[in-house]
């Protein structure tokens, strides 16, 4: 039995392809404008232009305070790492993440004890200590 009411999906589906078709051809058209395209370039420039004055700013503001840079912490890290696998072949040992992977990992025993039912009595030392500070206060 064929149903009566439109499918809205499909109308959807239908009005969502239409407007991007028309975007599409909107973009190509206006794309083939020099003045659109040279205007596009001028903006990316710019953009370009205020990012790098910003980094530079930026650098002069944190160098001021006396904190590093991201340049200087990349620098620190790759420093680093030189000295961590000059020190590890100057030791014998393997990298970390090589001797990590090639240790052999012993299998867990089975959990076989079981909670008790009723909580545990404190011990008699616990109860001893608390009325001796009571009686030291008092």
């Amino acid at each position: 039995m064929a149903s009566s009411f439109p499918d809205p999906f499909q109308m959807w589906r239908d009005a969502l392809t239409k407007i991007e078709n028309e975007a599409n051809d909107l973009g190509t058209g206006v794309l083939k404008s020099p003045e659109v395209v040279r205007s596009l370039n001028q903006f990316a420039s710019l953009n370009i232009g205020l990012n790098q004055v910003l980094e530079k700013a930026l650098e002069r503001y944190l160098h001021r305070a006396n904190l590093p840079t991201r340049k200087d912490v990349e620098a620190l890290a790759e420093a680093l790492q030189r000295i961590e696998a000059r020190l590890d072949q100057a030791l014998g040992h393997a990298p970390v993440a090589v001797a990590v992977a090639a240790a052999p990992t012993a299998p867990r025993p089975a959990r076989t004890r079981k909670p008790s039912a009723a909580p545990a009595p404190a011990p008699a030392a616990a109860k001893a200590k608390r009325t001796r500070g009571a009686a030291k206060k008092g």
